[in-house]
């Protein structure tokens, strides 16, 4: 049973591929999906307070007016989003009535979910909402419950972020790990690496813990130990990353190549020995979940060293299809990587076990019928 779907996102950015291939895999299965954009992309939605349709008015401002007093004394910044953003959230209701959408769902548990939560009570629809990383483990467990409590079900990608919204007083019932998936007919299974290539592919920022793996090439250097470390993407850290480069006189050694496209990424991943994922927790409770450039990997063939920080470790069993390290542990990922670079046999097994994890976990052909069950029992009457 397929019926018309409003998405709501803050915005498509470059490196949610995880959320582009979602909507082309429901599109291929005939779910009729209506995307709508807060901010870039052609055509954001509107502000527009007026634009709510008439007979829904008085509900929105109910609706809306309780969600803004849930958080003006808890949390008044979020409570001032939401005010700013309510016109859009009127636009938002006028586009889910015209396209007769039986569903509102949300990517983020962040000012996406404040909005569908509003419409959704404005208009008498259930809503639900797919978390991620930033916004569910740098998030206080009051807020995740605030922001999700009314959501009819939950998709997190990573059993940790399951967890923390559990943890955070939602019903367990509500609650659906569902991974990323893959179309792994598009991911070419190889063994044949280079001996001495590393590859890193991130937002350059403090989660990523980039600036760990320069330092772990900066004692490759000291060992002797031969090898090229391309580091694709762009963001605020770029400049001192580049710095430190400089600064541990790592030459050529290390190469910022910039951001790359998916077909771009893809080909470095094919071309690596190696792909070095060195995330860390920052102070504010960030971290990756299970990063998607770690899934590609594993569907590829390219063995993988990553750190306990992320949630990788729901995916990667340390000296079976990769190698786990401590975060902020330069010295240990060194060592990782040295291991890595100097075993071909290693390398093969780690990347065959790695394959079979990916068509297990990550095939989207499977994990497609898991979001298409949530959102039909998202939408069925509970049981009395």
């Amino acid at each position: 049973m397929v019926f018309p779907i409003t998405y709501l996102l803050d915005q498509l950015a470059p490196s949610e591929t995880f959320i582009r291939r979602e909507l082309e895999q429901l599109r291929r299965r005939s779910w009729p999906l209506f995307t709508r954009l807060l901010k870039g992309g052609i055509g954001p939605l509107k502000f527009s307070l007026t634009s709510c349709p008439e007979g829904f008015r008085c509900r929105f401002y109910k609706a809306a007016g309780s969600r803004v007093f849930e958080e003006l004394f808890r949390s008044p910044g979020s409570a001032l989003r939401i005010v700013k953003r309510l016109p859009q959230a009127a636009y938002l209701a006028r586009k889910v009535v015209d396209t007769d959408s039986q569903l509102i769902h949300a990517h983020f548990a962040g000012i996406t979910a404040d909005l569908a939560a509003v419409v959704a009570r404005a208009l008498g629809l259930p809503w639900t909402c797919s978390v991620h990383a930033c916004d569910v483990f740098a998030a206080s467990p009051q807020s995740l419950f605030r922001r999700l409590h009314t959501a009819n079900r939950i998709t997190a990608c990573s059993q940790r972020g399951v967890k923390k919204l559990i943890d955070c007083g939602l019903p367990a019932d509500k609650v659906v790990l569902i991974h990323h998936g893959l179309p792994i007919n598009d991911f070419p299974f190889d063994t044949i690496q280079p001996d001495e290539v590393i590859f890193a592919a991130a937002r350059l920022e403090p989660k990523k813990g980039i600036d760990t793996l320069i330092r772990a090439c900066a004692l490759l250097r000291k060992q002797n130990v031969k090898f090229t470390c391309v580091i694709a993407g762009s963001g605020a850290l770029t400049a001192p990353l580049k710095r430190l480069t400089e600064k541990l006189e790592l030459g050529n050694s290390v190469v910022f190549i910039g951001w790359q496209s998916q077909e771009e990424t893809r080909s470095h991943l094919m071309d690596a020995s190696v792909l070095a994922v060195p995330s860390r927790c920052t102070r504010h409770g960030d971290s990756d979940g299970i990063p998607n450039i770690l899934v590609e990997a594993l569907a590829l063939g390219t063995p993988v060293v990553t750190t306990t920080a992320s949630s990788a470790n729901e995916v990667i069993v340390d000296s079976v299809n990769g190698l786990l390290v401590p975060p902020d542990d330069p010295e240990r990922l060194a060592g990782a990587l040295a291991a890595m670079l100097a075993s071909k046999e290693m390398r093969i097994r780690f990347a065959k076990n790695g394959r079979k994890t990916a068509e297990e976990f990550f095939d989207s052909s499977k994990n497609i019928q898991q979001l298409e069950e949530f959102f039909t029992q998202a939408i069925t009457p509970a049981a009395p």
